[in-house]
């Protein structure tokens, strides 16, 4: 069954991404580690931006530290998916992006094995 983003919790798929061994195992990747105000209002680590290698499958995944504010870019990455943007549209879109925007800091894209060694960098394993 196929759920609209009005149906589930935001972070509902905050879970089920992360802990989901087929997207832990995907790679190589590159990613985009955010950074903003946490949920605790101190400054780190929202989460990244990733994209496989080949621009196929893409998502955000949120360090745990901010579940709140980094399940809106979780939000918004599903939003413009229903939008009819792509993973690598979405993800070529917030590398532009690095740098200060608005309220995050963007670091220049890195690249990874594998979505675990991502997982593994934002906190969420």
């Amino acid at each position: 069954m196929h759920r609209t983003w009005h149906e589930t919790s935001p972070l509902e798929t905050i879970t089920s991404s992360v802990l989901h061994p087929s997207v832990l195992s995907e790679g190589p990747v590159r990613f985009l580690l955010v950074s903003g105000n946490r949920d605790n209002g101190r400054w780190g680590l929202l989460g990244a931006y990733w994209l496989t290698i080949d621009g196929t499958q893409g998502g955000f995944m949120v360090a745990p530290g901010a579940v709140w504010r980094g399940s809106e870019h979780a939000r918004s990455y599903r939003n413009a998916l229903a939008r009819g943007w792509d993973d690598e549209q979405i993800y070529l879109y917030w590398q532009t992006q690095v740098g200060a925007s608005g309220q995050v800091m963007i670091d220049p894209q890195q690249h990874a094995d594998a979505v675990f060694q991502v997982a593994r960098r934002v906190g969420a394993l």
